[in-house]
């Protein structure tokens, strides 16, 4: 047994508690360092966007290439364009994305990142509205990304529970990304959202491998909340 393995054992013998969710986020941190690195994007596509918060991490962890941020909610999105307005490689879209053209009820609890086309299983002090325009994917970054063909995209999605609609609205574009990331609940926190599981499955038979699962809550009562999947395309389907 290591030095290291038998110090933690007596510290967490003896009560100690450790920053759990710092050592999730560092972890994580590293394993999609270690996946961009491997597969090389052309392009991420980072869809639920809010203030930019994954993009900017993508930049600390030295990823240069170009990146495509979606944000539906307008104080939000202003918030994003301040963040990539110096950055040339870095636009952004105020735009929602689903499976099919729409104009939607967002509905957007006090905390903004919770913001969902879907209505929310949790109770929040604050929750106003806001009429957002919902678009394909596939449909819209030919305009974009006019040599998308030619690209190796990445699709990150954290849509609040919406993120199989985003993914079905990618069909006409998926040949071409090799990797992906989307927010999964073990405990639905949204009406009508998919099970992981369903959501991994449909993941799995469009033609990707999980390469991590990282938590993102935790409950004390419940034990895990939401989790990341990072997936990469299947050897034998590469784009």
């Amino acid at each position: 047994m290591s030095v290291l393995k038998t110090a933690t054992l007596k510290c967490v013998a003896h009560g100690m508690k450790f920053p759990v969710g710092a050592m999730d986020r560092i972890a994580e941190l590293q394993l999609l360092c270690d996946l961009v690195e491997r597969l090389r994007p052309d392009c991420v596509l980072d869809v639920g966007a809010n203030r930019g918060q994954f993009a900017s991490e993508l930049r600390g962890i030295a990823y240069r290439g170009r990146i495509i941020s979606f944000e539906p909610l307008d104080s939000e999105f202003q918030a994003l364009s301040a963040a990539f307005a110096d950055d040339p490689l870095w636009q952004g879209q105020n735009l929602a994305l689903g499976s099919r053209s729409d104009n939607l009820e967002m509905v957007i609890p006090g905390l903004t990142v919770l913001g969902s086309l879907l209505s929310p299983n949790f109770e929040s002090r604050s929750v106003r509205t806001q009429r957002v325009n919902v678009a394909r994917l596939d449909a819209v970054l030919p305009a974009l990304l006019p040599d998308w063909q030619n690209q190796r995209l990445f699709l990150k999605m954290d849509t609040q529970g919406y993120d199989l609609e985003v993914f079905r609205g990618a069909a006409g574009i998926l040949d071409r990304v090799v990797g992906l990331q989307s927010e999964l609940s073990v405990r639905p926190i949204y009406h009508g959202m998919p099970h992981y599981l369903q959501a991994l499955g449909c993941y799995e038979d469009a033609g990707f491998s999980l390469f991590n699962l990282s938590a993102v809550s935790r409950s004390a009562e419940d034990g895990l909340i939401e989790m990341n999947c990072f997936m990469q395309r299947q050897p034998d389907r590469a784009a």
